[in-house]
């Protein structure tokens, strides 16, 4: 799909014309979506430069995702998405800035952010009437949308410390430890995306204000890169926040698991203590000797069964007065 925008001052404004056509002249910003091959070649005739198949844009190496050619400055970042679905995953997302003040976004996957971005891009005050406007407006989406997802992740991450450490009674009735697991597991594998996508932003705008000229590194938009800048390192230092506490809750999760099975074999060796006293003294009495004078005895049933109840009771009596019960 190829979306294709005229800026005006009242921002992005989306032009109505068929995908098969070619990109009409006054057009400033193009967004491809999973792009078709004929809105591939389309593209790369508006920006007078090739663009990065899937596969490039995937690469990992910071020459294949940050570099110049045919005049124009390529950069490709890692964008978290699929969060609101439950389904988180890195994404490519490529910025093409032509020095003929073109821009290009190419993406293969639905990414909120940029949806917020047209929203606020129409209203006043925005700044988005630029080529630098644009590619500014969008690489604050970007951050603000993960900031959003910090603090999502920060919340989660209290509401599992609240269970983990409930009180005893309440943790039986709820959840169990073991099931809490999945959730840290699931906290701690989005963090760690947040934070390589965070990576991926700050090398983009750090390749960004020593490539591009103009419009980009002068004024407002130097000031606004460098505002970018200072906001993705908070970010990445809160991502290391919230990573050292979501190790710190699977220790303690684990911790806790290991004193709950502690405690039940605790239980069973007290109870097997208790109630070996009396299996012995029944054993004893069970075996078919003839020379037993105990069998003999009016009183011997009685005073069988009162040992075996005495040989239980005492050791419950020392374990209580020990605080072991």
């Amino acid at each position: 799909m190829l979306d294709a925008y005229t800026l005006t001052s009242g921002g992005p404004k989306r032009l109505e014309f068929a995908g098969g056509e070619d990109i009409p002249p006054e057009t400033g910003w193009v967004d491809l979506l999973q792009p078709s091959v004929a809105e591939d070649r389309n593209t790369e005739v508006f920006l007078g430069a090739g663009l990065p198949t899937r596969e490039e844009a995937a690469e990992i190496e910071f020459s294949s995702r940050f570099y110049t050619e045919d005049g124009a400055v390529f950069m490709t970042a890692t964008i978290l998405t699929g969060v609101d679905k439950g389904e988180a995953k890195l994404v490519p997302f490529t910025f093409v800035v032509t020095s003929d003040n073109r821009i290009a976004t190419l993406r293969y996957d639905d990414i909120r952010a940029l949806r917020q971005f047209l929203t606020r891009a129409g209203k006043p005050g925005s700044a988005c009437s630029t080529v630098p406007g644009v590619f500014l407006g969008l690489v604050e989406a970007l951050v603000d949308r993960t900031a959003d997802v910090l603090e999502r992740i920060s919340s989660d991450v209290d509401r599992i410390n609240a269970e983990i450490f409930a009180a005893r009674a309440e943790r039986r009735s709820g959840r169990r430890l073991e099931q809490l697991i999945g959730d840290v597991g699931t906290q701690g594998d989005l963090a760690a995306k947040a934070r390589e996508s965070l990576a991926s932003l700050e090398r983009l705008v750090q390749f960004a204000s020593l490539t591009l000229r103009g419009g980009f590194s002068k004024g407002n938009s130097k000031n606004r890169l460098k505002l970018i800048s200072r906001d993705v390192r908070s970010l990445e230092d809160h991502v290391e926040f919230l990573s050292n506490k979501i190790t710190f809750l699977l220790d303690a999760t684990l911790g806790l698991i290991s004193v709950e099975q502690n405690e039940v074999i605790r239980i069973l060796t007290i109870a097997a203590t208790i109630f070996f006293p009396p299996t012995l003294i029944g054993t004893i009495y069970g075996m078919n000797f003839a020379d037993m004078p105990e069998l003999s005895w009016g009183f011997g049933y009685p005073l069988a069964i009162g040992l075996m109840v005495a040989s239980a009771v005492l050791p419950y009596l020392y374990f209580k007065r020990r605080g072991w019960l």
